[in-house]
């Protein structure tokens, strides 16, 4: 019975906490527009069925996600052994010992030698009181770090779709790019040709002969600058998405030209946007867990209580170690109070507090670069608009341009060098469009990625993350 009561004096002395106080103001700022659901598969309003397919194939193959989650794992495996702090820790044991005493032995009056047999085995309990939560607080650290570490794997899966998506984009826009420089050459060749049979015939000077190769060779590096462009775009897809070496060495991409995306989204920063950024939760629950160790840091200034049993049997012959006159028991307490240590303790408790310090700081900018990415994003989707809209004009009024001068070309009507230039700024206006086109689409999921991409805080998120984890594929391991 007094061992009973000890022990739940122990548990209700395990429940106190030497934690500060953690203080964390609010963030206030104005919001600027009514909140705006994005769904959790928003890269599927885009309405591309090869993007789909993209995405699914990063979700499955993508190495940093698979290490995100990896990572979760040993932070649910390190809660697990912090757990178990929590608790008293049994053990079997079981020894067996023959020892030979000299002759000369101080305690051997014998005068000849002697052999001694001992044998015990029993169960061994142990238990150290956690008097001033230092056990719970590490329990409570490790918790957070969970936390934190699904929260970056949902930021890391945010990342890694949406650069499946712009790169997507990217590339599509270089392969467009180079259809258009290609369909261009394919002109600009047929006109030198034919320029140079006008040479030869002498209806044409050198000068102009030669201003119309300059326009070719000029037309075939930037068409030779735009496959490098796309290979490069390619290389990024590739790696985010590819399951077999093959695909990355040798495989094309099919693409769908991009049209205007009219999803309703954001004009203003949300209200809710604390809640839709899974980084920021990441980084408040590393300052929680950071806070929470501080008091582990603590509790070492204060004396600790370790408990102890042991119930089994013991003699000097195996043949009788389980009879009746074998068992044997035990129970102990150790009491441990530091006195002086250098310093040691002190420093360590500094320490936590520097690490929480650091936390704090890293909470506070990544508050600042949430709203700064969310105000960039904003803008960045404002002008792409109307550079769209402005891009799409000039595009009109070029070949508007191009079509007359074509016919006062023919009609001798102006020279070789305006129908040559009316060509080249159809063609840069072309590659302006494309551009534009591009740059409003990847605008559009810089936006969906500042608001969180779709993340909503749950209950079940580690559930969720569990069944998108079911899509990896890991069979690399044993």
């Amino acid at each position: 019975m007094r061992n009973l009561v000890l022990i739940l004096t122990a548990f209700l002395l395990g429940a106190c906490s030497l934690k500060p106080n953690l203080k964390i103001n609010e963030a206030n700022f104005t919001s600027m527009d009514s909140n705006v659901s994005i769904e959790k598969e928003w890269w599927k309003a885009f309405n591309d069925n090869h993007l789909n397919l993209l995405v699914e194939k990063a979700l499955k193959n993508n190495a940093d996600l698979k290490i995100a989650y990896i990572n979760l794992e040993q932070a649910a495996a390190q809660l697990g052994i912090d757990r178990s702090d929590l608790l008293p820790k049994l053990d079997a044991s079981a020894n067996a010992n023959r020892a030979k005493s000299s002759i000369n032995a101080p305690n051997n009056k014998t005068g000849t030698f002697s052999y001694n047999n001992s044998f015990d085995m029993g169960l061994n309990l142990s238990y150290e009181v956690d008097l001033w939560g230092k056990y719970r607080d590490n329990y409570n650290a490790s918790y957070e770090s969970l936390k934190a570490s699904e929260f970056d794997y949902v930021a890391a899966r945010l990342s890694i779709i949406s650069n499946v998506v712009q790169m997507y984009f990217n590339s599509a826009n270089a392969y467009e790019a180079m259809q258009i420089y290609k369909e261009t050459m394919q002109a600009y060749t047929q006109t030198y040709e034919l320029k140079r049979s006008l040479y030869e015939i002498g209806a044409i000077g050198e000068y102009e002969l030669a201003q119309s190769k300059a326009e070719l060779q000029s037309v075939k590096a930037q068409y030779i600058n735009a496959i490098n462009t796309k290979e490069s775009y390619l290389k990024a897809l590739k790696i985010l998405t590819a399951d077999e070496l093959d695909d990355v060495l040798y495989k094309e991409e099919n693409y769908q030209k991009f049209t205007h995306f009219a999803k309703s989204l954001p004009e203003g920063i949300s209200s809710t946007i604390l809640l839709q950024r899974p980084d920021i939760n990441a980084a408040l629950s590393r300052l929680t867990q950071q806070n929470y160790l501080v008091g582990v840091a603590r509790s070492a200034f204060l004396p600790s209580l370790s408990l102890t049993g042991l119930l089994g049997f013991e003699s000097g012959d195996l043949d009788i170690l389980v009879k009746d006159g074998s068992k044997a028991w035990s129970v102990g307490g150790k009491f441990l109070m530091p006195i002086f240590h250098w310093g040691e303790i002190y420093q360590s408790v500094n320490l936590a507090k520097l690490s929480k310090d650091k936390a704090f700081v890293n909470y506070e900018n990544t508050l600042k670069t949430a709203f700064a990415e969310v105000r960039y994003a904003l803008s960045q989707r404002k002008t792409s608009m109307q550079n769209y809209e402005n891009y799409k004009a000039l595009l009109e009024a070029q070949q508007k341009i191009y079509d007359l001068a074509s016919i006062r070309y023919e009609n001798g009507s102006i020279p070789l060098i305006e129908y040559l230039d009316a060509r080249r700024n159809l063609l840069n206006a072309k590659i302006s469009y494309a551009n534009a086109n591009y740059l409003m689409a990847n605008s559009i999921v810089e936006v969906i990625k500042a608001f969180g991409g779709g993340f909503e805080m749950s209950k079940n998120l580690s559930k969720e993350i569990e069944e998108d984890a079911k899509k990896f594929d890991m069979s690399f391991r044993e």
